[in-house]
This record gives structure tokens, sequence and C-alpha cells, in this order.
């Protein structure tokens, strides 16, 4: 029985995401744990080399595991794809975090623009 918790977010290096976002599960990894989480990973459209020195900036990268959607495929996929052309940004995610059991998705949730 593998418990996970999945956070998409718009981009690697944006003020929200590294100031707010990501520290907001950074800092609460125990919480997760003692829940029985067994990974906490964050998913942005960035390539992985993007996401890994994001990782290390700030000094998460043992505690979150990090992962580049470098095309945005997998965001799409799950209809969670946005569009940020407008922001200069181009095609990016929603803000999202899921519960994720055994591999099926039991809890998602979207940030409401």
């Amino acid at each position: 029985d593998k418990k996970v918790v999945i956070f998409g977010l718009p981009g690697a290096h944006t003020g929200v995401c590294s100031q707010q976002h990501v520290p907001s599960y950074k800092n609460n990894i125990d919480k997760f744990k003692a829940k029985g989480i067994d990974s906490v990973i964050c998913v942005a459209v960035n390539d992985p080399y993007v996401m890994n020195a994001w990782a290390e900036k700030l000094q998460a990268k043992d505690l979150i595991e990090f992962y580049g959607d470098f095309d945005g495929s997998f965001h799409k996929s799950l209809d969670l794809g946005k569009d940020l052309s407008a922001a200069l940004l181009g095609p990016r995610s929603e803000r999202w975090s899921a519960y994720v059991e055994d591999g099926k998705i039991k809890t998602i949730n979207v940030e409401e623009a």
C-alpha cells in the first residue's frame, strides 16, 4: 500500500511557487509522514534540469521528489493544462494537489481561478 501526495504548480522559480507553495509542503513533511504518506511529489511544466536546480535552491531535494513535465503532456492528460502566455510563461499547469493510493487518485483539488 503506497500513499502519495502529488502537487502541481505553474512553474519552477516563480514567486508564489517558490515562496509559498513548495515551502507549505516542505514545512509539513513530518505531518505527511505521520499520516502514512510515503512520498510527496512536485510536478511542473519544466525540464528535469530546471526542476533539479530549483529543488536544490529550495533545499527540498531530500524531502520532496521533483519531476519535470517538459512538454505539459502529463498535465494535459489530466485536463490541468493552463495557458499563461499573457504572463509570458506559455503553456503551464493549474495549481493542484492529489492524494494517490496504490496508483489510484482518491482525491484531487484544483485551485479556483
